[in-house]
């Protein structure tokens, strides 16, 4: 397969998910929102008769009458859009992950060998060999496989992030009998909290696209694609092989997505105050800042290194689980803990942290690429977080 017809297949696959995740959004914002038969977007200037009452949004709504002002199809996709915060959020996250992920392909894929195989050889001996094997298509085996499960786990991350940080803010405002429009901060510990819960969301609805990816990527040429790599894993193992090794995973999403949110948040809106406080000591007015580019990506890479380390040993276990009693390989772990238990005594503690190199090196430019995509995507969809 060449470069140009493998990206080719990779970019379709991306887009069809974008399109699958923005469908399924669209319909959940459209029967949350849905219009009266006629409103106005534009201010009853000419005829007052018309309007007989206004929306939340401050849009006409008429009834009956020659002169009644009927919405068009446009105008309806622009109110649409205007008010759509849910497809917004899963839109920005599902673009993040999509770049991200496939930007460090190569790098992730190495990941996986190393965590699987127990391997140890450098980084760069690892890409040669996959280069000489494999050729370029092997740097990016698994990828459309991971695009599939990055968009919609990125998008409801981010989403369920979001949501629960404004959840969490309106809770202390109430509960403290606050104004709905007054400062309200949350701590890091309770950031920690609503990335962990959102991590842990997202990686339970789409888990199976997890083992189809490690499975294209342990064993390529073995299966046709994604659907004969889900057919695949069903007919070794049945419908309970595409969930082996959930449960180290839905551990490890608490803490690896927890600690990521909380550092990155945390540190930029330190940062912000403290550039704000600087200006207005020096100028003596006040002004928003936004962190420039290569901030933003330091901040990301940081939060993604802290995140991984906290989080490798399970990941370790939760592909060694994804692998067993498929394409070959032996049963050897009854659960999680007999995993770690005999990783350990087998191979040592250090087995646990093998490939967490090349992860870390996957982890750092990917994370951050992510937060960039994200901040510029909040800024065009017109989106703030809290």
């Amino acid at each position: 397969m060449t470069c140009k017809r493998f990206c080719s297949r990779t970019h379709r696959i991306s887009v069809a998910l974008l399109l699958l995740l923005l469908t399924l959004a669209l319909a959940g914002e459209c029967n949350a929102a849905a219009l009266p038969a006629r409103i106005s977007l534009l201010p009853d200037l000419k005829d007052k008769r018309t309007c007989v009452s206004r929306t939340e949004y401050g849009e006409c709504i008429s009834r009956g009458g020659a002169d009644a002002l009927k919405i068009t199809v446009g105008d309806r996709a622009k109110l649409f859009w205007k008010n759509a915060e849910t497809t917004k959020f899963l839109l920005a996250g599902a673009v993040a992950g999509i770049v991200s992920r496939t930007v460090v392909s190569p790098l992730e894929a190495i990941a996986t060998v190393q965590m699987v195989t127990g391997g140890s050889k450098g980084l760069f001996v690892e890409l040669s060999d996959l280069f000489n094997n494999e050729g370029f298509k092997g740097f990016f085996k698994g990828n459309a496989a991971n695009c599939l499960k990055v968009a919609p786990t990125r998008g409801i991350q981010f989403f369920a992030f979001e949501s629960l940080k404004t959840k969490l803010v309106d809770w202390k405002r109430k509960s403290r009998n606050l104004p709905e429009d007054a400062e309200m901060n949350l701590s890091p510990l309770e950031r920690l909290i609503a990335g962990g819960i959102a991590g842990m969301a997202a990686s339970s609805l789409v888990y199976p696209l997890e083992v189809v990816k490690t499975m294209l990527t342990m064993y390529p040429g073995k299966y046709s694609g994604i659907g004969g790599a889900f057919k695949g894993v069903v007919s070794e193992q049945g419908v309970k092989g595409l969930f082996q090794g959930m449960w180290p995973t839905l551990l490890a999403m608490f803490p690896y997505v927890g600690v990521e949110f909380m550092i990155y948040e945390t540190s930029k809106i330190s940062l912000e105050k403290l550039l704000r406080r600087m200006h207005i000591e020096s100028e003596g007015n006040d002004l928003t800042f936004v962190l420039p580019t290569i901030v933003s990506l330091g901040l990301g890479a940081m939060a993604g290194a802290s995140a991984q380390t906290t989080a490798h040993p399970l990941d370790v276990v939760r592909k060694r689980l994804q692998i067993q009693g498929l394409a070959g390989n032996p049963i050897l772990y009854k659960n999680t803990f007999e995993c770690f238990s005999r990783m350990i005594k087998n191979e040592g503690a250090g087995s646990l942290y093998k490939g967490l190199g090349p992860a870390c090196v996957a982890t750092i430019p990917g994370t951050g690429i992510a937060y960039i995509v994200y901040e510029s995507m909040k800024r065009a969809l017109g989106l703030s977080s809290v």
